[in-house]
């Protein structure tokens, strides 16, 4: 599958904004550069030439795959631009969508096989969540919308926080219930835990890329912040739990829950050291705003 994806022209971005973005005396935010306060400047510093690139994505089922694709093409054209292309690939792609499908698959094994009415409750409330932050990809990907669309924005917005509180909160309280699983059920578990943990960066940089885009650049700051620290203490949570798992079929244990984990181990290591999650979800840089001379 052939998809356009639209990235900046660096060969068309002027010197000195260049040079600035380098230096940390500008900063990207959805697609403007911005003076920081370091420059002496303020307000905008140029809206950055895009073009479109076509990529062949039929093949690629990983960002990691994506952005080798993009660094043989040569579209990261300076170091500090890596994140807004993992960025690009996840909001312009069908990338998230085709996450998204698999999560519902890995939902629908477990509803079937899981008869908990707790756990079925939840998977409803993911459905919901991960369809909204479609629903805000989608929007995203034509900016000509974005005057007819800022009630629709706030509704996003306010729905993606809410249900991403409750999916985290979810995710930590699965762990206790994880422990009672058999072997099987279990697999199928952890299956859904780590495409969900994958997932919920992504979901939080679109949501404030929603944020930018309607001129919330603050709450976008704000949001980023404090979702990234909520998100690094589910996952560390996951890790410290699997820890466990993996020393007891380390030490000979042969239950199946250890067997499992041992299953696990790759998956486990690449979503605990994903560096395109760490990019995602990156702090975002406060830019000068324009000061009026009275």
């Amino acid at each position: 599958m052939k998809e356009t994806l639209l990235t900046i022209d660096w060969v068309n971005v002027y010197k000195e904004v260049k040079s600035a973005l380098e230096t940390g005396h500008a900063v990207i935010r959805d697609g403007v550069a911005y003076w920081h306060s370091l420059s002496g400047k303020s307000g905008i510093a140029q809206h950055l030439p895009l073009k479109e690139v076509v990529l062949d994505t039929a093949s690629i089922g990983e960002i990691k795959q994506l952005m080798q694709m993009a660094q043989s093409m040569q579209l990261a054209a300076v170091g500090l631009s890596t994140g807004v292309i993992v960025g690009a690939m996840v909001m312009q792609t069908m990338y998230l969508a085709q996450k998204i499908d698999k999560l519902q698959q890995s939902m629908d094994l477990i509803s079937e096989d899981v008869h908990a009415q707790n756990v079925i409750f939840y998977m409803g409330k993911l459905s919901r969540y991960f369809g909204v932050v479609e629903s805000a990809r989608v929007m995203l990907l034509d900016r000509r919308v974005a005057e007819e669309t800022h009630d629709v924005a706030a509704t996003l917005i306010a729905q993606m926080g809410n249900e991403r509180n409750e999916v985290l909160s979810f995710i930590d309280n699965l762990l206790s219930y994880a422990d009672k699983l058999s072997d099987r059920h279990l697999d199928q578990v952890l299956d859904f835990i780590n495409i969900m943990l994958d997932l919920v960066p992504k979901a939080i940089y679109i949501e404030s890329q929603l944020c930018d885009r309607y001129g919330k650049f603050r709450l976008a700051e704000h949001l980023m912040r404090e979702n990234s620290r909520r998100y690094a203490a589910t996952l560390e949570h996951y890790r410290q739990w699997c820890n466990g798992k993996v020393k007891d079929s380390i030490s000979g244990r042969a239950d199946p829950q250890a067997l499992a984990f041992t299953r696990k181990q790759e998956d486990l290591r690449l979503l605990f050291k994903s560096e395109d999650n760490a990019l995602l979800l990156q702090e975002l840089v406060s830019f000068a705003p324009l000061t009026l001379k009275a």
